[in-house]
């Protein structure tokens, strides 16, 4: 009989559902190929990774066979040659779901395309095709960033080395030289000490631990000595770590052997910031959590999936995470599930990720929400460059200035969005990259430019701009963002709380900013290409997308008084885009606390309850019904009050209650407060990065101009002012998943396509 290759999915179609480890799902999520004799039907996938993208000359291959299969029958050949291959029976399945299948450990994958071959008794029943990468990657991120800076060669601090602390009281500070950044990899232990707030300590021999080891109960009821096994190198030009217990009788777990104090779920962390990228970092997400590894889940983060140092790239930190995924199950084999977590660029990076890339995490737990940069940052500019410009130079008291913003406070801007590093322009160099290679457009224009969208140069493009540097070769990635015929101010004027001549004035005066983040009489009119792109490609995180069947527990922490950035709105942003696009939120939790200690483990049982139950359901029911029936019962959408209380109701924010945003118990102890752009009349979803316009009409305000004011607007205004009851230019919010920006062919984006 012949080789028959079936591919179930493209996966530019088929990455949709949320549980991507499990077996049904995998069958059709990461392209499969199977073949029906008369005594087999054979199913081959790679596991965790789509066989479009595995990378480092390994893949871990489920073989799944009808019952009464011969197992011990089942080899593999690789281009033609018998296959360099582990192959043994898949372990049980922590979700008693029944199986016949081998887990392969499939060596010597060749850079680009390898056919592998399943057989029978030397029969060929099915192949499929692999297409490997090299594990500096890149895969569909886009060309590596250059330049690119090693830890080796970051700029010191104080005279002193920058140091990747490994956990084990050892850090690294050199020996990452080169274009690839890489270290060999090594393998460490530490052990948790019995007692109250204790730090890990080193182990040499994880089969000699100390007298005063703790012990820890897992998920499942297990008590293991608490050992943690860490191994540290780099994949993808990144530091990556993963951490899990160990067993005290076998350093070296394989698959079909981890630890037994493994619950088989992945915990994916990501840290925050949003900064530029351009250097390796210093850090990871955190893997050494006590809470995690205490309950029996693995744990796993690179330095690229820290936002502050991947350059608040989400492809960048997407791919990473796929590929230190995969590193991960070909040690100690597939995760039932991965759980995503991390606060505000850590939030960001989850959002997008599960929006944009479905299936590396399947269920997220953010914090500190934000929904994405790209729409973040329409607030930075407006507050630090137009708003604390123009109403500093005048004499406000700080109740006008606040409303302006409707901030809970002026400090938000003042103190917090305002004297930040801006991000989108080209002078948010992080210290560690060196002085002399920044951009400076008379002395270095083609220094680094430390934007995100030039970091993001592969998703964004690139166009001249001679106004600023007449230099011939220097290009700068394009901006998405704008402020034509936004009316600053306009729901405090309507509200009474200022008055038409500052009204008038104000927008008169803001202006606005240019490429190079410098403030202009002007107001910006974005890269109509950019905006398209943003959109299109996901970097504006909509309620679409893999976010439409990814489960969300967002946990917010309210900041609101204290004038922090972090402002609960964020949450009722993220929770208005999935209304507007799927008609509901269902798949999204907010619960709200203040100082109340971190709801994080609760939350994380409950999001593994979530998602097992999901992964069981074997219904023909759509995938958002299944979604609901396997939400766990205790997990709603509350409050905490400061004393432990729970508050059940309705959690209400928009345009309606603006000002007067304590309407219900939940409100009065976390009031939620806005942004210039709603005030503006934008919607709460706060994802138009340029409106359409319309012409001015007196109608849309509760004041009458003298036609002498009236005169003044219509020549701010000459093309219009925003009509926030149309979607924005360009705005989409069906987005394209799994896009490559080079090299992987699979669903290529150019721009201009």
């Amino acid at each position: 009989m012949g080789i028959l290759e079936i591919r179930i999915m493209r996966l530019s179609r088929a990455l949709s559902l949320p549980v991507l480890e499990s077996v049904a799902a995998a069958a059709v999520l990461l392209g499969s190929a199977a073949c029906r004799t008369p005594d087999a039907f054979v199913t081959i996938v790679t596991v965790p990774t789509p066989a479009d993208y595995v990378s480092g000359g390994e893949t871990l291959l489920r073989i799944e066979a009808l019952p009464g299969t011969d197992l011990a029958a089942i080899s593999l050949s690789l281009d033609g040659s018998r296959a360099d291959a582990v192959i043994a029976p898949a372990p049980p399945d922590r979700l008693r779901r029944d199986q016949h299948a081998v887990l392969a450990l499939l060596k010597g994958l060749v850079l680009g395309e390898n056919e592998v071959v399943v057989m029978i008794d030397g029969e060929p029943v099915a192949s499929l095709t692999v297409t490997n990468y090299a594990i500096e990657g890149p895969i569909f991120s886009g060309e590596h960033l250059d330049p690119y800076f090693c830890l080796s060669d970051l700029a010191p601090s104080r005279g002193a080395p920058r140091r990747f602390a490994i956990g084990n009281g050892e850090s690294l500070d050199g020996g990452m030289h080169g274009e690839n950044c890489s270290m060999e990899r090594r393998i460490d232990y530490v052990y948790r000490p019995t007692g109250e707030d204790v730090d890990f300590q080193p182990l040499a021999d994880p089969a000699s631990v100390p007298s005063d080891v703790a012990h820890t109960m897992t998920s499942e009821g297990k008590t293991v000595p608490f050992v943690v096994r860490l191994e540290t190198g780099t994949i993808n030009r990144a530091i990556y770590q993963t951490a899990v217990l160990a067993d005290q009788a076998s350093s070296s777990p394989d698959p079909w052997n981890p630890p037994s104090g493994w619950n088989g779920r992945l915990v994916y962390t990501f840290g925050g910031g949003c900064e530029a990228g351009f250097f390796q970092g210093t850090s990871t997400g955190r893997v050494l959590r006590a809470g995690m590894l205490g309950a029996g889940y693995a744990v796993a983060s690179s330095t690229l999936n820290v936002n502050a140092q991947g350059g608040c790239n989400d492809p960048l930190s997407a791919e990473t995470a796929m590929m230190v995924k995969e590193r991960f199950a070909e040690v100690y084999g597939p995760p039932l599930h991965t759980i995503g977590s991390g606060g505000s660029g850590g939030a960001m990076q989850q959002l997008l990720i599960a929006g944009a890339y479905p299936g590396i995490i399947n269920g997220i737990m953010p914090t500190l929400t934000f929904p994405d940069a790209v729409t973040y940052f329409i607030d930075t500019p407006d507050c630090r460059l137009l708003l604390r410009r123009y109403l500093n130079d005048r004499p406000l008291d700080e109740e006008t200035k606040r409303v302006i913003g409707a901030w809970a406070t002026w400090r938000t801007c003042e103190n917090s969005l305002g004297p930040r590093p801006n991000r989108i322009g080209p002078d948010n160099c992080p210290a560690v990259i060196p002085a002399e290679a920044r951009y400076d457009r008379i002395e270095n224009p083609s220094g680094v430019r430390c934007s995100i969208y030039d970091g993001m140069r592969s998703v964004f493009g690139t166009q001249k701009y001679e106004e600023i540097t007449p230099t011939p070769t220097v290009e700068f990635a394009r901006s998405p963002h704008d402020n034509i015929g936004v009316q600053y101010g306009l729901a405090a004027l309507n509200a009474a709380l200022i008055d038409k001549a500052l009204f008038v004035d104000l927008n008169e005066q803001i202006g606005g900013w240019d490429i190079d983040f410098q403030w202009t009489p002007e107001r910006t009119e974005a890269d109509p290409e950019a905006v398209r792109i943003a959109y299109e490609t996901g970097r504006v995180t909509s309620g679409a997308g893999g976010l439409r069947v990814t489960p969300i527990i967002d946990e917010r922490s309210y900041l609101d008084q204290t004038g922090n950035f972090h402002t609960s709105y964020y949450s009722f942003v993220m929770r208005e885009r999935l209304r507007r696009d799927n008609g509901h939120a269902d798949n999204y939790v907010l619960q709200r606390r203040g100082a109340r200690p971190s709801l994080a483990l609760s939350n994380l049982a409950l999001m593994d309850e979530w998602l097992s139950n999901l992964a069981l359901d074997e219904s023909t029911d759509p995938i958002p019904k299944k979604m609901v029936n396997a939400k766990p019962h205790l997990l709603v959408e509350s409050c905490w009050d400061e004393f432990g209380g729970q508050v059940l109701e309705p959690q209400i924010f928009g345009r309606d209650n603006l000002y007067e945003n304590t309407t219900g118990l939940c409100n009065s102890l976390y009031p939620p407060h806005a942004g210039p752009r709603m005030v503006a009349g934008g919607p709460l979803t706060n994802d138009v990065l340029k409106c359409q316009l319309k012409p001015l009409d007196p109608a849309d305000y509760e004041v009458e101009f003298s036609e002498a004011e009236w005169d003044r607007l219509r020549s701010t205004f000459a093309s219009g002012v925003c009509d926030w009851s149309k979607p924005g230019v360009g705005q989409t919010v069906a987005p394209r998943t799994w896009l490559s920006f080079g090299p992987s062919p699979v669903n290529r984006f150019a721009s201009g396509s």
